[in-house]
């Protein structure tokens, strides 16, 4: 069970340094538009996730394979995206009055009739294609990934611990805003750097949660010496 160790370890020494770094090294360390080393190093685990996909196959060769591997190597590549701001180059603000400013990636850009209609359909488009692939892919794993959370499977944990790693990425991302906007409560300057080293170094994990993942699902499924050691009781899943 080694994504526990991960996951602990990594809260560990992200809390450390957001405790004990000043806000400005984490600001530059961690959070300059994914140009920062732990955001370019986020990237590059992303890229490595797709290259170990291909090479280090998580399941066994059918005629499914090939198109469960193209599947996850495109939701791979939507968070590469999502890191670059890539999907932002494809509409730009138009700077109309009453248009939406900022991102046009929100539900409220595609609510609001003063935005381009060619720029409201491109974004509805990219959202049908990133929610049908992610939910798809969970609908379809989700009956497994259950089951084998209650039976101990090392993969269905290692997926778990990146699912809630995901929600608590989106905790600290929102936590200033909402309590500023909702609350009235500001975060001091090592509040704020803690909360951005949290979300950040997290986000690290994510591409380390999926490589482990597809190493234990290899040497489960995939190698002979598992047929008849400790790990032959997972095979049946």
């Amino acid at each position: 069970m080694a994504a526990p160790l991960l996951w602990i370890a990594g809260v560990v020494v992200l809390s450390v340094i957001g405790l004990t770094a000043t806000p400005d090294w984490i600001a530059n360390h961690f959070d300059q538009d994914g140009a920062s080393p732990v955001e370019a190093a986020t990237i590059a685990l992303f890229w490595l996730q797709i290259a170990f996909f291909w090479l280090v196959p998580p399941m066994r060769p059918g005629r499914w394979r090939a198109f469960w591997l193209t599947n996850f190597s495109l939701l791979t590549f939507f968070a590469i995206c999502r890191q670059l701001d890539w999907h932002r180059l494809l509409v730009t603000p138009s700077g109309l009055p009453g248009t939406t400013r900022g991102t046009p990636f929100k539900m409220k850009f595609l609510l609001n009739a003063r935005n381009p209609l060619p720029d409201r359909i491109l974004v509805a488009l990219c959202f049908v294609l990133v929610i049908a692939l992610c939910g798809g892919t969970l609908l379809y794993f989700l009956p497994r990934l259950l089951r084998g959370l209650f039976r101990m499977h090392p993969v269905c944990w290692t997926i778990g611990f990146f699912g809630g790693t995901l929600i608590l990425i989106q905790i600290f991302d929102r936590m200033s805003s909402v309590l500023r906007k909702d609350f009235g409560i500001h975060l001091t300057d090592r509040q704020h750097a803690l909360t951005t080293a949290l979300e950040e170094g997290l986000e690290l994990l994510l591409p380390l949660f999926i490589i482990l993942a597809v190493l234990q699902a290899h040497f489960i499924y995939l190698d002979s010496d598992a047929e008849s050691g400790p790990l032959a009781r997972h095979r049946a899943l």
